[in-house]
């Protein structure tokens, strides 16, 4: 009997949530019109790529890389890179 009775008062509480619910309150139309899904992102995707170094020359970029606040040598090479570009295209 307890058991009914809880179930009744979960089933009330969880109608009352679902009324409330704000996507309920507006047609889908709405809710879809309000996206933002036509702009395109302004970085491309990141492809991995390989490259071979002495353990050495390993050891000590990323240790430069993290005396320049960057987490891992991948990040710090992507800037390095992207300036000597960038240089490149000012010439």
């Amino acid at each position: 009997m307890s058991f009914n009775s809880k179930q009744s008062t979960s089933d009330h509480q969880m109608k009352e949530a679902f009324a409330q619910n704000p996507v309920r309150q507006h047609n889908a139309a709405d809710l879809v019109a309000s996206l933002n899904i036509n702009t395109k992102p302004t970085s491309e995707r990141k492809q991995s790529v390989s490259i071979t170094m002495t353990p050495t020359m390993k050891e000590e970029l990323t240790a430069l890389a993290k005396q320049n606040g960057y987490t891992g040598l991948s990040s710090f090479a992507v800037e390095i890179f992207q300036a000597i570009l960038d240089q490149q295209s000012k010439d």
